[in-house]
């Protein structure tokens, strides 16, 4: 690609005023701050940089101070940078986007034209590399993260056109307040619209197919047809990209509160199964749900029904919910919270079923189905580029989704049932009951939801109410050491069962001290239970 350094200067002007019904307040505010200025001859600018890159760009610039919209501490880190990048440094990227739409962001993008070094080893702050090849760095500062990035080509606009879409391919100068946006990435931020900035946009970086559905539901905004139709040819090469960054844009999608409606998009447009060929695999296999849905559609409607479910958790467990809240913001690794890698489980959990499926008569069967979905979300989580933390968990959710449905079809779930599963899952076990109750409302709707729920709170509350209170139903009340003593064993399996069994009967209340913990060993070895 030819630079432009031989082009004219892009001649500047300032976009006459516009707005529609559907203009939010705040664009237009932004829109009717500009003032009308004539084009001067644009024609050798445009034919130059037709010839050179096949594109013409809009030449707009606006004459407009942005720095009044940030939030101080934004504007005291912007005017750093501007203090030792002068005239070569620009707000870009989605900060500026959100900016011009009135959405607070903490993530600022800068670009420099020059070699960002030059000003970061003189800010006084750590930064580190992201792409040393593309010359891009981080520094963190507070709560805000600055991404300092070189350009792509000597010419700004031509580096604004190898950006993914047009409202992301705009810069602000911080010296001269003006806000150049050559690809006419305002009129579609006024239409609320998506639109590649280029045909081969998603060609370049076929990450952009998953940020074209994100950035839809993020902003509100409606992709065009032919944006669209581009993402969806393009959409095998997502399997070259890197896995961590494919990790690191699902972590940005299922931070979303509704974040299926992007699972439901890329099935609409045939994306889903690119990444998610294990998810295919159950269209049209039908499971005799309520709803009538294929496994495909069940496992998009346990996620929808999850998501349902998480704003309501005061209602359902009106006891415990700010520590059901608490457990799931909980990080499990870098970028992953326990309510990511469950809204993953919700979508994942009956990926076994198409292996285990049997027809005996006019019924299927998916017996095993969890414990083979528990082996195969693990090998898919990896190759999200989930780590070995986010990937068990994961793994953890979806082998024992169906534990609680076990437990509701028992005429009476005793302590010790209730012990064993949260001695088993732990921490998890929440997690599970409200994975179980996903499942259900996908299945067999409200009806199916609320015949769960009882049983569902019943568990909640013996895990934060006595569980978590109470040492007996989590650790046995004798060690190793003293089961090895009292019952003259030699190291092995066999104390740990005695340990297994001691524990139940702690949770039976047939155990409650120290005596009746050396008794109740003593009686295991007169009845003969210890031999196996």
């Amino acid at each position: 690609m030819k630079h432009l350094n031989s082009c004219p200067s892009l001649p500047k002007m300032i976009r006459p005023s516009v707005s529609t019904p559907s203009t939010s307040m705040t664009t237009r505010m932004i829109f009717l701050s500009f003032s009308s200025i004539s084009l001067q001859s644009p024609s050798s600018y445009q034919a130059c940089l037709l010839v050179t890159t096949g594109y013409i760009p809009n030449q707009s610039m606006a004459k407009v101070d942005l720095s009044y919209r940030m939030p101080l501490k934004a504007r005291e880190i912007v005017e750093a940078f501007l203090s030792r990048g002068g005239e070569r440094i620009y707000l870009v990227g989605g900060f500026l986007r959100d900016l011009l739409l009135g959405r607070e962001s903490h993530d600022i993008d800068l670009l420099y034209m020059g070699n960002p070094l030059e000003i970061l080893e003189n800010m006084d702050r750590p930064f580190f590399p992201l792409d040393v090849p593309r010359g891009i760095y981080r520094m963190m500062w507070g709560e805000y993260q600055v991404d300092v990035a070189a350009p792509k080509a000597s010419f700004l606009e031509e580096d604004l056109r190898e950006r993914d879409f047009t409202v992301n391919a705009m810069a602000y100068s911080l010296a001269g307040k003006e806000l150049l946006d050559p690809w006419g990435g305002m009129e579609d931020l006024e239409a609320r619209r998506l639109r590649a900035v280029t045909p081969w946009a998603f060609r370049e970086d076929p990450l952009r197919v998953l940020r074209a559905f994100r950035i839809s539901l993020q902003l509100s905004f409606t992709p065009t047809q032919d944006t669209l139709e581009l993402a969806t040819r393009v959409a095998p090469l997502l399997s070259q990209v890197a896995k961590e960054r494919i990790k690191e844009e699902f972590s940005l999608i299922l931070a979303h509160p509704h974040s299926v409606e992007v699972f439901k998009a890329m099935a609409r447009r045939g994306v889903l199964g690119v990444l998610f060929p294990e998810v295919e695999e159950g269209k049209g296999i039908l499971q005799g749900k309520w709803l009538g849905t294929d496994l495909r559609g069940h496992l998009l409607g346990t996620l929808y029904s999850l998501e349902r479910i998480l704003p309501y958790l005061r209602d359902f467990f009106p006891l415990h919910s700010s520590s059901i809240k608490d457990l799931l913001v909980e990080e499990v690794e870098g970028g992953y919270s326990r309510l990511k890698v469950l809204k993953l489980a919700a979508f994942l959990h009956d990926i076994g079923k198409p292996s285990t499926m049997v027809r005996r008569g006019n019924d299927l069967t998916f017996w095993g189905h969890d414990r083979e979905g528990g082996e195969r979300v693990r090998t898919l989580g990896e190759r999200l580029g989930l780590g070995t933390r986010a990937s068990g968990l994961l793994a953890i959710l979806v082998s024992h989704h169906m534990w609680l449905h076990l437990l509701a079809r028992q005429e009476e779930v005793t302590p010790r049932a209730k012990g064993r599963f949260f001695r088993r899952l732990g921490r998890d076990g929440g997690a599970v009951i409200l994975l179980s109750l996903a499942d259900a409302l996908a299945s067999s709707g409200e009806v199916g939801f609320y015949l769960l729920l009882p049983l569902a709170k019943e568990m909640m509350d013996f895990y934060y109410s006595r569980f978590l209170v109470d040492r007996r139903l989590q650790r046995p009340l004798l060690s190793g050491h003293e089961v090895m003593e009292i019952l003259s064993l030699k190291p092995g399996p066999q104390v740990g069962e005695v340990l297994k069994a001691l524990v139940e009967a702690q949770s039976e209340g047939r155990v409650t001290n120290l005596e009746e913990a050396r008794e109740f060993l003593l009686g295991l070895k007169v009845r003969g239970q210890m031999q196996r």
